[in-house]
């Protein structure tokens, strides 16, 4: 299974952010762990590195230092707020890898080895990473010494890849991506991460357009789009589909101090179990009794959402 996530990167460089009124905070020095063990690795001619940790492999061709030994515990720190921030979740029986390359040349000769002719379909991307059978193939996007564009879309993609390592079926795409997006928004202040799912000036600024032309979809259309075919029809309607998911998980969220969390919970529960279906209906069922109703609430919300200043924000 291949997922995929797309940001902006000069909307991500902007500076711009705001903050939710809830958010899950992880205290943690970024630096190596003690059970974490480095070892050199080399790809294609080019020296990186390969840190193990007991979930986590991750591989890396940057040179930066600084942001290389950030790795580790901003990785550790992903799994801790992956299995805590909806409720206790299980950390995966199996350790998950991570390639980070330096550039896009070295991520396109990595996606040719894991998938042959097919890799040039992805090409295409741009500034973006995969989850390809569980193992997410990023490079770095920043400049001058930066890292946040390049570890919001591995937060992104590292939450894609949790989901695989550990729930027995599958969420439905909407919900996956929709998490995914949610899990993009940190801070670091003093070497410390704060995952603050606001955070996303990107989604946010593409959310207001959307909202302003009033050409937000409804959430029926919303949850059965599919993200492949979205990247076939341009960058732009692919930016909104996710700023859309992003503004749906963070009302499941939010709404009403969290209405409707105890039914993700649910949805998640199930997932774990292995006895995750379609509601018939549709999915808003697995939420409500009454759509109508929640896509009324999810309307009104969301123009309030938007605006600058907002109690929400």
């Amino acid at each position: 299974m291949i997922r995929c996530a797309l940001l902006i990167l000069m909307l991500l460089l902007s500076g711009s952010c705001v903050a939710f009124r809830k958010e899950s905070t992880v205290n943690a020095t970024l630096t190596v762990a003690p059970e974490v063990t480095r070892s050199t690795w080399m790809f294609m001619g080019n020296e990186g590195v390969v840190f193990k940790s007991p979930y986590w492999e991750i591989h890396s061709t940057i040179q930066n230092a600084q942001i290389v030994d950030a790795l580790p515990d901003f990785y550790a720190d992903l799994l801790e707020h992956y299995t805590t921030v909806f409720g206790e979740l299980p950390y995966p029986k199996r350790r998950i890898d991570v390639f980070l390359f330096a550039d896009k040349i070295q991520w396109q000769q990595k996606l040719e080895q894991m998938m042959g002719n097919d890799a040039k379909e992805w090409f295409s991307l741009g500034r973006g990473g995969l989850t390809i059978d569980g193992v997410a193939v990023l490079y770095h996007l920043d400049s001058r010494g930066r890292s946040r564009v390049t570890l919001r879309i591995a937060a992104h993609e590292g939450w894609h890849q949790y989901a695989e390592s550990v729930f027995i079926n599958c969420l439905p795409t909407w919900l996956d991506e929709g998490i995914g997006t949610w899990m993009e928004g940190f801070r670091i202040r003093s070497g410390k991460v704060r995952f603050t799912p606001s955070s996303n000036w990107d989604r946010l600024s593409t959310l207001r357009k959307i909202v302003s032309n009033k050409r937000l979809e409804s959430l029926d259309s919303l949850m059965k789009s599919d993200p492949s075919t979205l990247l076939a029809t341009g960058r732009t309607t692919l930016l909104a589909y996710y700023a859309q998911l992003w503004a749906f998980t963070s009302f499941i969220v939010e709404y009403e101090n969290g209405k409707y969390m105890p039914a993700l919970r649910s949805v998640l529960n199930s997932a774990l179990a292995g006895t995750l279906r379609t509601p018939r209906g549709g999915w808003l069922h697995a939420f409500t009794s009454s759509p109508v109703e929640l896509e009324k609430e999810y309307e009104e919300w969301v123009v309030q959402f938007v605006k600058p200043g907002s109690s929400w924000r």
